[in-house]
């Protein structure tokens, strides 16, 4: 038995949403789109509806509704892509509506994944600085590619000894006031877990008047 047609009754403006408008089928209020989507759909009132056209219009609709919810994600903060396909996963929102979605976001500039590895290093060595290992540990739970990783983070020796430096010099006054011998291995500590070489950390040591003697005993115990 084929189904009655159905037909769009009205495209008004939704009551909440200024960028969105409600699109009737047969007085029924059916799906929300954005002016643009609109145009792009060539909708009209009078348009009698085939199967096909509803679910064109319907996933129109759901990758309107991603684009949505990945705007506001990134709202909160930078995101990689593949951050991003979880929480739209997580969303419930159908595969093929999150990688069009996604294609949207690249296409606007919104979604890349050097861009946002670039700027996580960069932020990462201003206000709380790391070594290589660590950065491309945390770009790696980011989902970042392991190539786009290899090209973003390279190994420096002169770039770590400067990161390296900068976090000494954040902790250096609380260190300073303890016995030499704490402060030394705290201070040890605190740049292995930062991801820096040893080598990195032999010659900060080395610059602080705690001195690196007999830091080789340390190693083990950080």
């Amino acid at each position: 038995m084929n189904e009655a047609p159905q037909t769009i009754t009205q495209i008004v403006p939704h009551e909440r949403r200024g960028d969105r408008f409600w699109i009737e089928r047969d007085g029924i209020p059916w799906v929300t789109l954005s002016a643009a989507r609109i145009a792009e759909l060539g909708l009209r009132v009078g348009e009698v509806l085939t199967v096909e056209r509803r679910a064109a219009i319907e996933h129109a609709a759901a990758v309107d509704a991603a684009l949505e919810a990945g705007l506001r994600l990134l709202a909160v903060r930078p995101r990689s892509e593949a951050e991003l396909q979880l929480r739209l996963r997580q969303k419930r929102f159908p595969e093929p509506v999150i990688q069009e979605a996604l294609a949207r976001l690249r296409l606007l500039g919104y979604v890349d994944d050097r861009a946002f590895a670039e700027a996580w290093v960069a932020q990462r060595q201003t206000t709380n600085p790391r070594g290589a290992a660590i950065l491309r540990q945390e770009l790696r739970s980011k989902g970042v590619s392991p190539e786009l990783i290899e090209e973003v983070v390279v190994d420096d020796p002169d770039s770590e000894l400067v990161a390296a430096r900068a976090l000494v010099r954040k902790h250096w006054n609380r260190l300073r006031r303890i016995d030499r011998k704490t402060a030394q291995r705290r201070l040890v500590g605190l740049l292995q877990r930062r991801g820096f070489s040893w080598s990195v950390i032999r010659t900060v040591l080395g610059e602080q008047e705690i001195g690196r003697e007999n830091v080789e005993e340390l190693r083990g115990d950080a």
